[in-house]
């Protein structure tokens, strides 16, 4: 049988008054299957039916890649350790139900200062491990990125936004989610890259699984985004499958960048999404929740779902002139944030 397998998601930490790091860990740990039983055979019958393909055309190598983190079982109620400059800390919470973790640790600032690296955009950065009590099960690498108290951060959707999905378009989305390697959209990590050098951090929140958490992050190395903290959402196939909708998609998105709106309260945000579902409306609620700290709403408008003159009033009627714009390209993008850009620094200084 294959052992438990644990995967650090990438956080981030902040300096507290006292000194020390809070760094926020989180992760899960699940058992990967060995081989697929009578129950796990039945959802990937299911699962081909939702996705209207045959056997042979979900024989391949990838497709089984990806789709076994979704066959996984959770491992819940383990406790949860982090390795730091030959220390090991505890965190305070066991993994939940679904296997996930998700903890503050406060962090002696001298550890911190030994063990941060560099990388080519500026970025600070601390590499830890989670292990568990079982030395049988393989310790997980992890990184948190060490930010300012102030500064400005993007807040990234990943889907249709910088990868391409098709969202709105069920079969699709299945297909690039399950069949073909994933791709970014054009031009994108171009324009991430050169706010990288200017000194901004980027947080890709999400509502695609935590099971396609490897795959993910090999597009952003390969595409050249600029690394940065990762919130997927929980998801279980087989409820999605039971409901005879599978929905791999953005819900719960909201939560997670209240989040970290609130974590990082002396920070400002641009909020970067797509006009496929409801990322328009969902941002111009955080807005109006956090308006001292949002600076900029940017939705990449989809042609097979534009923002109509409806949805688009409604959005400004209740936002400042300025702030929300929609693009098609990346190049409109870099002219239409420059504002919101140069609005989030002076907002520093105040």
């Amino acid at each position: 049988m294959e052992r438990v397998r644990l995967v650090a998601y990438p956080g981030y930490g902040l300096q507290s008054e006292t000194g020390n790091w809070k760094l926020r860990i989180s992760g899960c740990a699940f058992q990967p299957p060995d081989e697929y039983n009578m129950r796990k055979r039945m959802i990937l019958r299911m699962l081909r039916n939702a996705m209207q393909v045959s056997a042979a055309e979900t024989s391949g190598d990838l497709f089984h890649y990806r789709v076994k983190p979704f066959l996984s079982d959770a491992e819940h109620r383990v406790k949860i350790y982090v390795k730091l400059d030959g220390r090991r800390f505890r965190l305070k919470k066991k993994t939940r139900r679904n296997g996930h973790f998700q903890s503050w640790l406060s962090v002696p600032d001298d550890v911190v200062e030994r063990m941060t690296e560099v990388d080519s955009f500026g970025k600070r950065s601390v590499q830890f491990q989670v292990s568990t009590n079982d030395p049988a099960v393989p310790a997980a690498e992890g990184r948190v990125y060490l930010l300012e108290r102030k500064g400005t951060s993007v807040i990234s959707d990943i889907d249709d936004t910088i990868k391409e999905s098709f969202v709105t378009d069920r079969r699709e989305l299945l297909a690039n989610t399950f069949l073909r390697e994933f791709r970014g959209v054009d031009g994108m990590a171009g324009v991430y890259q050169d706010w990288a050098q200017r000194g901004i951090d980027f947080h890709y929140v999400s509502s695609s699984p935590w099971q396609l958490y490897d795959s993910l992050l090999q597009m952003q190395i390969d595409e050249g985004f600029p690394s940065g903290t990762l919130h997927l959402r929980s998801f279980r196939l087989r409820d999605q499958l039971l409901k005879k909708v599978l929905i791999i998609r953005r819900k719960g998105k909201v939560s997670a960048i209240k989040t970290i709106v609130k974590n990082l309260p002396e920070r400002k945000f641009i909020l970067i999404g797509d006009s496929g579902e409801k990322d328009p409306e969902l941002y111009g609620k955080i807005y109006n929740k956090f308006p001292n700290q949002i600076s900029g709403l940017f939705i990449r408008e989809l042609p097979d779902r534009p923002v109509d003159r409806e949805r688009f009033g409604k959005l400004n009627g209740s936002i400042p002139l300025g702030v929300y714009k929609k693009f098609s390209r990346a190049e409109e993008l870099v002219s239409h944030a420059e504002e919101a850009i140069e609005r989030a620094t002076r907002r520093q200084l105040v």
